[in-house]
C-alpha cells in the first residue's frame, strides 16, 4: 500500500480573493512526474485554504509525511496544526520548509513535533528526502535537511539547482484543479515565476537563495500565462526579484497583454521591477501600463542616506538619473512609484524625513510608499551579531490586514519589524513613520500636492520645509478634525502591543488600509471640512490673493470624490499646462491666461467603498484619487 504524502501551504487569510498555494504546488508537481516516488508514495490534493484546524484534520487521512511550506503569514498556524496532527497520528513525520524555516537546525530544538526541515529551494530536495526513505539509504546525502539523531542535529549540505529548465508547472498539471471545484465562490490570485535568483545582496532580504539568475523556458512560461487567462485568474503576482532584468520579459510582457485581450484575463499583472531600471525595464512597463495591466513602475530606493545604503549593501540609482526617468515614464504617460524602508540601520529621523522630501524634489510627486522593516530569518538582518553591532530592536507584533480581510482562523500570525536602532530610537521611530503618512496623505494622494509644487517651483520652500510646517500645524496649531485624526493615528502607531495599524472603518468597506490611505479617505469623506481647517495653514505662504483664491479652487477641485462624473474648472491662470509641465520635468511658465479645464472621469462610483477600492487601492499608483490622469478624458482650452 503507498504511503500517503500531504502537503500544505495555507493562505495568509480564510477570505476572498485568495493566493493559490504556488510553492507547495510546485514540489507537488515535481513529485507527480517522479516515477520513483510514485512507486512508493500516494500524493494528495494540496492543502491550501485557511480553514478552521478541525476541518483541515478532516482532510487528512493516515499520513505517512506531512509537509508543510512555511512563511510569515502561516508560521503560527502550521504550528498548531502540526501539533494537532502528532497528536492524532503520533507515528506521522512532519516537515517544515519554505521562507520562515531558519538556515540551521534551530527549529528541531523549539518545537519537538517537527520531525525534518528542508532549506532553500524544496523540489529536487523534497524528492531526494522521500527516494531515501524509501529505500532505506543514508539522509546524510540529502541536500537541504536537518533532522535529529542520537549524537545531535544533523544538518546536510545546500545546493541549489543550476538547471530549473524540466521543472513541471503547477498549474499545466493540473495541481490547482480541485480549488475551483472545492471553493466555487472563492476568486483565487496567480503567482508566476519567470525566474529565480537574484544578483543583489540586501541585508534585509531573504527573498532568493542564488545570486545567480535561472530561467524557466519560455514555453512553459506562456503556457501558465495561458492558464491563468483561460481560467480567469484577474490577479497575476509576477514573483521574479527583478522583472525586466532579462530582455525576454518584454516578450512575456506582451504575451501577457496578448492574453489579457483574448480572454480577458489576467486583469492586473504585478511584477517586481528590476532594481536598476533600463530600457528593458521601461519597454516592459510600457506594455504592460499602457493596457491598463499594471498599475506603475518600481523606482526603487529603500533609503537615501549613504551610510544606511553602505550598512544594508545596497546601491541605488543616483537622484539625477531617477529625475531623468521619472521624467521619461511620466511623458510616456506611465505611473511610477518609490518604495522606502522605514528602520534601516544607520538612519535617522532627519535623514529619513529628508530624504523622501529629496524625491520630491527631483519629481516622484506621483506615488510613494514607506515599508515598516520587517526581519526575517534567512536574511543578512535576522543574524544576531547584524543586530547587536546597529542595535536593532525588534518588536513581535500581531499581522494586521491590509487591503484584506483579516480571518485567521482563531490563529494570530506575527510579524517582527525594526522600532529602534541605534540612530533612530523609537520615539523617532514614529515620528518619521507618522511625517511619511502626512506626506503621502496630503501630497501623494493629492490633497495639498499643487500648493507645494507651485511653492517649491516659485517661492523656493524645500518639500520639507513645506511638510515639517504642515506636521506641525497638524499636531500642534490645529485643533478640528484634522488634528483628532492624525492623534488617533500617531497614538496608536506608538502602541507596539497590540500594534492596531490598519485603518478600517465600514464606510469604507470591510478590508484594511494603510495610514495614509485612511487618513486621506477620511479628508476625502469629510472633504469640506478638510477645506476650512486646510486653509488657513495654506495662507501662511506669501502668495498674492487673487493667485492663492485661484490655486485653491484648482486644488480642491481636482480632489476625485464618489459621484463625480466631470469637473470643469474656469481659471485665470494656465495651472494645467504649467503643473504638467513640472511632471514630465520640463520647463514650466506660470500665465495669467484665462482657460476652461474639462474633465470626464473615465469611471465614477456611487459609494465610499467602491471608492476605497478603485481609486485608493487599485488607482493610487497613477494618482487616481485626482481628476487629472491619464485615464480621463481632459480638456484645456485657453478663451483669450
Amino acid at each position: 500500500m503507498k504511503k500517503k504524502i500531504y502537503l500544505i501551504q495555507v493562505a495568509l487569510s480564510y477570505s476572498s480573493p485568495c493566493f493559490l498555494p504556488y510553492s507547495a504546488g510546485c514540489i507537488a508537481a515535481f513529485l507527480k512526474k517522479d516515477a520513483d516516488i510514485l512507486k512508493n508514495y500516494e500524493i494528495a490534493d494540496v492543502i491550501g485554504m485557511r480553514e478552521k484546524i478541525p476541518d483541515i484534520l478532516k482532510r487528512i487521512d493516515n499520513p505517512y509525511l506531512v509537509g508543510f511550506t512555511n512563511f510569515v503569514w502561516n508560521l503560527e498556524y502550521n504550528k498548531k496544526l502540526a501539533t494537532e496532527l502528532k497528536k492524532a497520528y503520533p507515528d506521522v513525520k512532519i516537515v517544515f520548509g519554505g521562507h520562515s524555516v531558519p538556515g540551521d537546525s534551530s527549529f528541531l530544538d523549539k518545537y519537538d513535533f517537527v520531525d525534518y526541515l528542508v532549506h532553500n529551494e524544496g523540489e529536487e530536495a523534497v524528492a531526494a528526502f522521500l527516494k531515501a526513505l524509501a529505500d532505506g539509504t543514508d539522509l546524510s546525502l540529502v541536500p537541504n535537511l536537518s533532522y535529529r539523531t542520537g549524537n545531535g542535529n544533523v544538518t546536510t549540505h545546500k545546493y541549489h539547482p543550476a538547471d530549473i529548465s524540466e521543472y513541471p508547472s503547477p498549474y499545466t498539471e493540473g495541481i490547482f484543479e480541485h480549488f475551483f471545484r472545492e471553493y466555487p465562490d472563492v476568486e483565487f490570485h496567480a503567482t508566476l515565476e519567470t525566474n529565480r535568483g537574484c544578483p543583489y545582496t540586501c541585508s534585509y532580504c531573504e527573498w532568493c537563495f542564488t545570486h545567480r539568475i535561472r530561467q524557466f523556458p519560455i514555453s512553459k512560461i506562456k503556457s501558465e500565462i495561458e492558464w491563468i487567462a483561460k481560467n480567469k485568474i484577474r490577479y497575476c503576482y509576477c514573483a521574479d526579484a527583478n522583472f525586466g532584468i532579462l530582455e525576454r520579459d518584454v516578450d512575456i510582457a506582451r504575451y501577457v497583454v496578448e492574453q489579457n485581450k483574448k480572454y480577458g484575463y489576467p486583469e492586473v499583472f504585478k511584477p517586481c521591477y528590476a532594481k536598476d531600471s533600463d530600457d528593458t525595464v521601461f519597454e516592459a512597463g510600457y506594455i504592460l501600463n499602457s493596457n491598463h495591466i499594471d498599475k506603475g513602475v518600481t523606482l526603487a530606493y529603500q533609503t537615501l542616506d549613504s551610510q544606511t545604503l553602505e550598512n544594508i549593501g545596497r546601491r541605488n540609482l543616483t537622484l539625477e538619473h531617477f529625475s531623468d526617468l521619472y521624467s521619461r515614464y511620466s511623458e510616456a504617460g506611465i505611473p511610477t512609484y518609490t518604495g522606502l524602508i522605514l528602520g534601516l540601520p544607520g538612519e535617522t529621523y532627519e535623514s529619513f524625513c529628508k530624504g523622501i522630501c529629496d524625491l520630491l524634489e527631483f519629481g516622484q510627486s506621483n506615488s510613494m510608499t514607506v515599508y515598516e522593516c520587517q526581519v526575517y530569518d534567512n536574511s543578512p538582518m535576522g543574524e544576531p551579531e547584524y543586530r547587536e553591532k546597529y542595535g536593532i530592536e525588534v518588536s513581535r507584533i500581531p499581522s494586521f490586514g491590509i487591503h484584506y480581510n483579516p480571518d485567521y482562523s482563531g490563529v494570530q500570525e506575527y510579524m517582527d519589524i525594526i522600532t529602534g536602532t541605534k540612530t533612530m530610537p523609537k520615539e523617532d521611530w514614529v515620528k518619521a513613520y507618522m511625517f511619511s503618512v502626512v506626506l503621502q496623505t496630503f501630497h501623494h494622494l493629492g490633497v495639498t500636492r499643487y500648493f507645494a509644487v507651485y511653492l517649491n517651483k516659485e517661492k523656493s520652500v524645500p518639500y520639507f520645509v513645506f511638510y515639517s510646517m504642515l506636521f506641525d500645524y497638524i499636531y500642534n496649531e490645529c485643533r478640528g478634525y484634522i488634528h483628532s485624526l492624525f492623534l488617533d493615528l500617531y497614538k496608536r502607531k506608538l502602541d507596539v502591543e497590540t500594534a492596531d495599524w490598519t485603518y478600517q472603518k465600514d464606510v469604507f468597506g470591510t478590508t484594511g488600509w494603510y495610514f495614509e490611505e485612511g487618513a486621506f479617505l477620511e479628508l476625502a469623506y469629510h472633504f469640506e471640512v478638510f477645506k476650512e481647517e486646510i486653509k488657513p495653514f495654506l495662507k501662511k505662504f506669501d502668495i498674492e490673493d487673487k493667485l492663492f483664491e485661484e490655486l485653491y479652487k484648482y486644488q480642491t477641485s481636482l480632489v476625485r470624490l464618489i459621484d463625480t462624473q466631470e469637473v470643469c474648472v474656469r481659471s485665470e491662470y494656465n495651472f494645467y499646462p504649467y503643473f504638467k509641465a513640472i511632471e514630465e520635468g520640463e520647463k514650466a511658465e506660470l500665465k495669467q491666461v484665462k482657460n476652461v479645464l474639462r474633465i470626464r472621469a473615465q469611471k465614477t462610483v456611487s459609494s465610499w467603498a467602491d471608492y476605497a477600492r478603485e481609486f485608493v487601492w487599485f488607482g493610487k499608483r497613477y494618482s487616481a484619487t485626482l481628476m487629472v490622469n491619464p485615464r480621463d478624458e481632459i480638456t484645456y482650452l485657453e478663451t483669450e
